[in-house]
């Protein structure tokens, strides 16, 4: 593989939302492989997955997570979260809130999963959880997460029924040099 076709991986990226088959165990740690390579602040890694394959499961969270209707017996859901508590000593330390960064580096982890699932032939798609808290404790309740590990969002993967098709999202009005 050149240089180029690993840039037009990322560019040929797109949300798949419609599967015909769930993750193989060896396809969802290889996803959770690349999550985990991702960057971040202070090599905290905050991250923690809850692998959800359980169709009872899915039926509950598509009750409560209105962008996530799609989920089903064809796809797997991995719910990407985040332990708060590993800020707190470096916040109280600094004399500043550090225990946001946990976004940062589990959106850095969604996204080399979502890289890794397009560049392994397999579809997926983030659905929204963070900021809201209605979807947060229903969540919670459902996977029984500690009140320290919140969650950030829940990515379907599965093979998909139809390919993505991406989207050219390059805007030039939104480039400023040296200031805004």
């Amino acid at each position: 593989m050149t240089q180029n076709d690993k840039y037009d991986m990322i560019l040929s990226r797109a949300s798949v939302r419609r599967f015909k088959a769930a993750l193989t165990a060896e396809e969802t740690e290889a996803l959770l492989r690349a999550a985990m390579s991702a960057p971040t602040a202070m090599d905290f890694q905050p991250w923690h997955f809850v692998v959800v394959n359980d169709n009872a499961t899915k039926e509950q969270m598509r009750t409560f997570l209105p962008y996530a209707k799609m989920i089903n017996e064809n796809c797997t859901g991995i719910v990407v979260c985040g332990d708060i508590d590993l800020y707190k000593a470096v916040s109280e330390r600094d004399g500043e809130d550090n225990t946001l960064y946990w976004v940062e580096d589990c959106s850095a982890a969604s996204e080399n999963l979502l890289l890794a699932a397009h560049a392994l032939g397999l579809g997926a798609v983030w659905t929204g959880i963070y900021p809201l808290e209605s979807r947060i404790s229903k969540l919670r309740a459902t996977l029984a997460l500690p009140q320290n590990i919140v969650p950030l969002n829940l990515i379907l993967a599965g093979h998909p029924l139809v390919p993505g098709r991406a989207k050219d999202k390059f805007d030039a009005t939104k480039i400023h040099y040296e200031k805004f």
